[in-house]
Formats: structure tokens, C-alpha cells, sequence
């Protein structure tokens, strides 16, 4: 018994942060390994144009849904007192019906106006992609609250419940040949299921802290005060998600449905780090952050930030080296001789998820300290170089693979930048 113990408490570690990492991560690297076990199956049941089409809507979605809340979800960590979390939290989910409203006459303009070959989606997309955006929409603006509340736990099991109603959907539906309107059905499942389990753990936490009422005039304050959010951190997060998305339709663009299905793999395999223990850590890093900037203790705020940022550059070094050396020749025997240009289009993707694994966690910062103004640099930056990346494919009739690793490496160098202003940042705001 006691030699259980002493493996528990070693697996158990007293530090908070390392805990609350452990089980985030955990319950995360649990939901990444049904996908990823499915994935062999997925990519025999379904065709590169099948996945790359749905990957062109999940594309918009990406992007949408950063911003579906007005970013008012980051405020609930920052929130004075519990009591003030529930009036952000009513105003963060008024804004999430909104801005699911919204996004379906956005998606159906992309498709009639035929922008970046949005117009492959099948004509019912923006219909079925109301539900899967307030869905998953509520189930951020939950997961921030829940984090407030350090329901690590509930958050790690809402994450599996949503990929294992993911998976399941695409095997089951794919056996009968479901194509296109199975893999669609797949994302309003995992949107569905995972907002309703989330909901009623965190509801229950928070049930004692409600205040009497929460009318208008507490809304509008409430806004007024983290009006940063929506006026900076939104329009700075929209830039970097359209960074992200538009790489997806671009490659459709030059080089087919096809091509976007081998990229779209290509960077969900290179994304399983940064979903796994990146999102975990980015999750924690924020919870933790925030307890050290209400309890004004700046040294153990940098601390944490300086610790976060060598912990992940080490660890980034290894799925790095496996995408570069493995992933090539691997794809095709995991994921079917058609799925072979994939391997190669990962491993040119490579850096830039590199990049992004260790800098993106590190971007928590910025909402926490209310200084979203600051990302704008390298927003632009981003932006400016992928736009430049296109140019250069369509004037020099680049190959996939050229445009692939162009595209990565500017994105790797942009990720650099913004290193840059967040050092800055937390050595400007954060003083001895």
C-alpha cells in the first residue's frame, strides 16, 4: 500500500499548477486519442474532397467562432467576484445567439459570392451551421466560467464526451456511406453534447453566488467595464483566427478540394500537441495568472509566464522532430496510399506549428493584463505575410509543397514577433 502511495503522490504533484495541467491535459490527451484512433478509419470511409470539404467550412468556423462571444468569455476569469461573473456570463451568452445568427447570411454570402471556393460547401451548410455554432459557442463561454470555478475535471470530461460523439458519429455514419452530410452531422453532435454536460456542472458551482436579478442597466455596465474586449481583444483575435483559416481556402483555391482535404489532415495531426497540452496549459496559465494579478503579486505572475515558455519550448522540440523525420512516410501507411501527399505537406508545415505551440499558450497574457491592444502588432504582421504568400503562388505558379513551407515559415516568423511583444509586455507590465 505504501509503495501505491508513493506513486500516487508522485503522479499527484503539490503544485497547483502542475495539477491542474495534469488534468486538463489528461482528460484532453484522452479526447485527442479517440480522434486520433479513428482517424485510419475516417480516411478509409472517406475521400480527400469529402474531408476537404467540410475542413473549408470548419475553416469559417474557426474563425467565427473566436469571436461568437464578443471575447466577453475572458472577462468571466477577471471578473471581480463571483456574483459580477454572472452578469458577464448572461451578457457573454446573449452575445453567443447573436453572433450564431449572424454567421449563418455570412457563410451564404461566401458561398454565392464564390470567395475563396466557399461555394464547394453543399447549399444547406449555413443552416446546420446555426446549431453547431451556438453549441459550441455556449461551450466556450461555460468552459471560461468553469475555469473561474477550477472545475479542471468537468472541463476534461465535457472535452472526451464531445470527441468521443465526434468519432462516433463519422464511424457510424461514414459504414453506411454518409460522406459530406455525415461528417457535418459529426460536428453538431460533439457541439451539442459537450455544451450540455459542461452546463450543468458549472450552473451548479455558481448557484450560490446568483444574484437576485441581472437586468439590463448590471448588463450594460458590466459591458461598459470590459469594453476592451470587444473593441480591441475581437478585432485583434478575428485577424489572428483569419491568419489561421485562410491558409485552408487558399489551398483550395490554387490547387483544388482535393489538395485541401491533405492539408487539412496534414494540420489537424501537426495540431494535436498544441490541443493536448498547449490548450491545457494556455487554460491553466490564464486561471493562474489572473489569481496572481487580483492577489497583486507581479513576481509570481512572471514567474509563471517565464516558466510556461521554457517548459514549452522544450517540449515542442519533440513533436517537431518526429513531424519532420516520421510523419512523411507514415501518413500513407496510417492513413491510406491516397492520404500520402498529406505526410509530405506536414512535415513543411512543421515550424509554424512549432511556433505556434509554444507562443500561443502565452497569449493568455494579454486579456488578463486588458492589454489586447498589443497583439495588433502581430496581427498585422501575419496577415501581411500570408497575403504575400499568396502572391507569390499565383505569379510563380508555386507547387503545393512550396506554398505549404512559404506559408510556414512566414507564419513561424510571425509567431516570433509576437513572442516579441509579449516579452515586452510582461516585463512593462509586471515590475519587480
Amino acid at each position: 500500500m505504501s509503495r501505491l502511495q508513493n506513486l500516487l503522490s508522485r503522479l499527484n504533484p503539490e503544485n497547483p499548477i502542475y495539477r491542474s495541467i495534469l488534468v486538463l491535459s489528461g482528460g484532453t490527451a484522452l479526447a485527442q486519442l479517440i480522434g486520433i484512433c479513428s482517424l485510419p478509419l475516417v480516411t478509409r470511409l472517406y475521400t480527400p474532397s469529402e474531408i476537404g470539404t467540410v475542413s473549408l467550412f470548419l475553416s469559417f468556423f474557426g474563425f467565427w467562432i473566436t469571436c461568437i462571444a464578443m471575447r466577453y468569455e475572458q472577462a468571466l476569469m477577471i471578473a471581480t467576484d463571483d456574483a459580477e461573473s454572472h452578469v458577464v456570463h448572461r451578457l457573454a451568452t446573449i452575445m453567443v445567439f447573436l453572433m450564431s445568427m449572424l454567421g449563418v447570411p455570412v457563410l451564404w454570402l461566401l458561398q454565392q459570392n464564390q470567395v475563396l471556393e466557399f461555394q464547394l460547401l453543399p447549399v444547406w451548410t449555413p443552416l446546420i451551421a446555426f446549431p453547431i455554432l451556438l453549441g459550441y459557442g455556449l461551450f466556450m463561454v461555460y468552459r471560461s466560467w468553469a475555469l473561474r470555478g477550477g472545475l479542471v475535471s468537468q472541463i476534461s470530461q465535457a472535452s472526451i464526451v464531445r470527441a468521443a460523439a465526434i468519432a462516433g458519429t463519422k464511424l457510424g455514419l461514414g459504414a453506411f456511406g454518409g460522406g459530406v452530410v455525415a461528417l457535418f452531422t459529426a460536428e453538431l453532435a460533439g457541439a451539442l453534447t459537450s455544451m450540455q454536460r459542461l452546463i450543468h456542472a458549472t450552473k451548479r458551482h455558481f448557484a450560490t453566488s446568483k444574484p437576485p436579478t441581472i437586468g439590463y442597466l448590471q448588463m450594460r455596465q458590466a459591458g461598459l467595464k470590459y469594453a476592451k474586449f470587444p473593441m480591441l481583444d475581437s478585432p485583434s483575435a478575428w485577424l489572428d483566427a483569419l491568419a489561421m483559416m485562410l491558409p485552408l481556402p487558399m489551398v483550395a483555391s490554387l490547387y483544388g478540394a482535393e489538395a485541401a482535404g491533405w492539408f487539412g489532415l496534414a494540420r489537424l495531426v501537426l495540431s494535436l500537441p498544441n490541443a493536448q497540452i498547449g490548450a491545457a496549459a494556455a487554460d491553466v496559465f490564464q486561471m493562474s495568472l489572473a489569481e496572481a494579478v487580483r492577489d497583486k503579486d507581479p513576481q509570481r505572475a512572471r514567474s509563471v509566464f517565464y516558466m510556461l515558455i521554457k517548459k514549452l519550448g522544450l517540449i515542442g522540440l519533440v513533436p517537431l522532430v518526429v513531424s519532420l523525420a516520421v510523419l512523411p512516410w507514415a501518413f500513407p501507411i496510417v492513413f491510406g496510399s491516397s492520404w500520402a501527399p498529406a505526410g509530405s505537406v506536414a512535415a513543411s508545415l512543421a515550424p509554424w506549428l512549432y511556433a505556434a505551440f509554444v507562443v500561443s499558450p502565452l497569449s493568455r497574457a494579454l486579456p488578463v493584463l486588458q492589454a489586447q491592444e498589443w497583439k495588433l502588432f502581430y496581427d498585422v504582421t501575419a496577415l501581411g505575410l500570408l497575403a504575400g504568400c499568396y502572391f507569390l503562388a499565383t505569379h510563380l505558379a508555386l507547387s503545393l509543397l512550396e506554398f505549404c513551407l512559404l506559408v510556414s515559415l512566414a507564419q513561424a516568423l510571425g509567431y516570433l514577433v509576437y513572442a516579441l511583444v509579449l516579452y515586452l509586455l510582461v516585463e512593462s507590465r509586471l515590475q519587480k
